[in-house]
């Protein structure tokens, strides 16, 4: 009786665990981005892009049926500050796109001029939202419209 008891414990803590596993699991798919030359955008990316440049966030915006998605750095003292979009991907429903932020070494030496750093990657339009993750010396991205 307790051979039972224990093979019967045994075998629904198995399936509510794969039940469970099942359940968490997200579909995520990389996106690869479109190629397009600084030269080739659009005017009205180009005015974007440099009307968002002072600002720290980012942003997404749809033309011509690709989507444009921006991350800014804003205004920085110096050279030596980089954003770079390291990913993007689709997890369940939304578009998620990681981008890396770097600040210069205290002794590095770097370009005295204020800079505007910036990213831009561009991929097939999508209706999903998109979500921005930082890594590197930043936290969070700030959602800007």
């Amino acid at each position: 009786m307790l051979k039972k008891t224990l093979l019967m414990f045994l075998l629904v803590t198995v399936l509510l665990f794969a039940y469970g596993c099942g359940e968490a699991e997200e579909t995520v798919e990389v996106v690869a981005p479109v190629e397009i030359e600084e030269e080739e955008l659009p005017e009205e990316i180009k005015a974007w892009i440099e009307g968002s440049r002072d600002q720290f966030g980012g942003r997404a915006r749809v033309h011509d049926g690709l989507l444009y998605i921006l991350i800014t750095y804003g205004e920085k003292p110096t050279g030596g500050y980089v954003v770079e979009i390291e990913e993007i991907k689709k997890q369940g429903e939304k578009l998620v796109v990681t981008a890396e932020f770097t600040e210069p070494g205290e002794d590095e030496m770097v370009t005295q001029a204020i800079t505007y750093p910036y990213d831009l990657a561009v991929v097939e339009e999508t209706d999903l939202p998109v979500e921005f993750v930082a890594t590197g010396d930043e936290d969070t991205v700030p959602v800007l419209e």
